[in-house]
């Protein structure tokens, strides 16, 4: 009896916890920009040399190593804030993009959603290789790390929904431990599928429609 009493009072305070951790709040601090025009393939350039970001989290020492610069512009699939469940010290937001100069006939074909840090497609229709090569090289989700000491982009990223136009510029990177042994890799390639085929990206720059935040 007193389980089913409380039972609502424990969902209320669930959701209120979810809500300010997932939401905290409407972004400010952004400047009017050019809308994000969509078309172009996704920017990647290898750093000479890796460069190491040395942060805090909860206690524990971590280094993040920017291995490439990166920017992908697109349309958001899927977004998803991971408050309870699946939470990273790093990454609580995901994003699913799909970019290039044909998202409206990949949306037609394909249904898109996000699940347990992962993002998946399905059709109803008979899928071919190449028709499969072209989805999996036109989207992909991003794990956002806001970069450090950007409170602005870390509510902006939070804030991105489905249809939003978005672009996003910083580094793909490799996460280490205190004594620099990887926890996780950024894919760097967009043909890749299954674990590891996320990219890892520390966001410098957030643009949603025609405001950006940096």
């Amino acid at each position: 009896m007193a389980v089913r009493r409380y039972l609502p009072l424990v969902l209320v305070v669930i959701g209120v916890l979810y809500t300010f951790r997932g939401f905290r709040g409407c972004p400010t601090g952004g400047v009017k920009v050019a809308p994000v025009a969509l078309g172009a393939e996704p920017v990647q350039e290898e750093l000479e040399k890796p460069e190491a970001v040395t942060i805090e989290r909860d206690g524990k020492t971590f280094h993040i190593q920017k291995t490439h610069h990166y920017r992908v512009v697109g349309e958001v699939l899927s977004a998803s804030t991971y408050s309870l469940a699946f939470t990273n010290e790093f990454f609580d937001v995901d994003i699913g993009l799909a970019w290039g100069d044909h998202v409206p006939s990949l949306k037609e074909k394909y249904t898109f959603d996000q699940d347990h840090r992962w993002l998946f497609w399905r059709s109803d229709s008979p899928v071919s290789e190449a028709d499969r090569l072209d989805v999996t090289t036109h989207v992909g989700n991003q794990h956002i790390i806001p970069a450090e000491g950007h409170s602005a982009i870390d509510r902006a990223v939070r804030w991105a929904r489905k249809g939003d136009l978005v672009a996003i510029e910083g580094y793909l990177v490799t996460i280490l431990d205190s004594a620099w042994q990887p926890l996780a890799h950024s894919s760097t390639s967009r043909e890749d599928t299954g674990g590891g085929a996320c990219e890892i990206v520390w966001v410098d720059t957030f643009q949603n429609g025609n405001t950006i935040w940096r």
